[in-house]
Parts: C-alpha cells; structure tokens; sequence
C-alpha cells in the first residue's frame, strides 16, 4: 500500500528522502496541510491580480482619480504603522520637548511681569 501512495506523496510534494520515515496518518496529514498551502497561495495571487487589474483601470481611463499604493494594498499600511509605533521616542526628543516647556514658562513669567510693570 505504502509503496502505491509513493508517487502520489512525492508528486503532492512530500520529500522522497522523508517519505519512507512516515506513518500513514502523517502522510495524509502533511499532504492535505500541502494542498491547503497551495491553496492559500492561489488565492493570494487572485487577490493581487484582481488588485493590479483595478490599478491598471485607473491608470488607463482616469489616472488623476488613481489611489496610492498603500490604499490598494492594505497590508503594506499596516506594516510601517507596527514599524512606526514600535520605535521608541528618542531620547533627545524627548529632551527638546522639556526645553521648549521651560522656555514657554519663563516667557509667560516674563510676559506677566512686564504686564504688571515690573521691568
């Protein structure tokens, strides 16, 4: 039986050399688990096919009315925001942020003195 499922298994993309080290139950489990992979790709690349094909549109009929990259394809969006938000604030930032709260402080003090008469 092994021996009959042999070129199924290597032709649905198990590795020979692994074949003959496997159960039954592992053979049909990382078959089905290869098939699912090649689906999944299928529809990714449906996905962006139909994706380049409303770009496409838009650059033949109105290009002015064409959406940027980022808005076609989502997930390049998502993956500058994480990148953003994962950066830390740098540390002279956050220094500049405190000098410049100082300086509007002591030019409220100054501003307030001078309205009272004081220089």
């Amino acid at each position: 039986m092994l021996r009959d499922l042999y070129p199924l298994a290597v032709n649905a993309g198990i590795p020979a050399t692994e074949y003959w080290d496997m159960t039954l139950d592992e053979i049909t489990i990382q078959s089905a688990a290869i098939k699912k992979q090649h689906q999944d790709a299928l529809k990714e690349r449906a996905v962006m096919d139909h994706r380049l094909s409303q770009l496409l549109a838009f650059a033949f009929n109105e290009p002015n009315k064409m959406p940027s990259v980022d808005k076609m394809y989502g997930f390049l969006n998502d993956a500058t925001t994480k990148k953003e938000i994962a950066e830390p604030t740098p540390e002279w930032k956050k220094d500049q942020a405190e000098f410049i709260k100082q300086a509007l402080a002591i030019k409220q003090i100054n501003n307030a003195k001078r309205a009272q008469g004081g220089e």
